[in-house]
């Protein structure tokens, strides 16, 4: 796995949240109860599972030791910012560079505070 797949469990995590939403509100609104209550049950744990991956990966972020660059990683990934929004989150006017150039940056400084986790990642 790497850093960026690691970081965008979250983002995955919450794609699978929505999508179960809309097969709960299709499942109501054919009357379907048995298969609703099946989705909620789904719903509710993937919800606890994201906080909890969130909340892991925010406090795993804080711990890189460059605040521009966990500010970077926060928005985009924790918080599901666009380029542009991180960009102005961190006081840059270029989203591209901060997407390509700081990005990785970040991601490499992430990876290497967490080499447990990414022994055989190439960045």
């Amino acid at each position: 796995m790497t850093p960026e797949d690691y970081l965008m469990q979250i983002k995955d995590i919450s794609l699978r949240i929505k999508s179960l939403e809309g097969e709960l509100h299709d499942a109501e609104a054919e009357e379907d109860t048995e298969y609703a209550e099946e989705l909620s049950a789904r719903i509710s744990a993937d919800i606890a599972r994201y906080k909890e991956l969130r909340l892991r990966i925010r406090d795993e972020i804080q711990q890189i030791g460059d605040n521009r660059l966990s500010c970077l990683l926060t928005e985009y990934y924790v918080r599901g910012k666009t380029w542009e929004m991180v960009a102005e989150a961190i006081g840059v006017k270029d989203a591209k560079w901060v997407r390509t150039r700081l990005h990785e940056k970040a991601l490499k400084l992430f990876a290497g505070t967490f080499p447990k986790y990414f022994l055989q990642c190439p960045l």
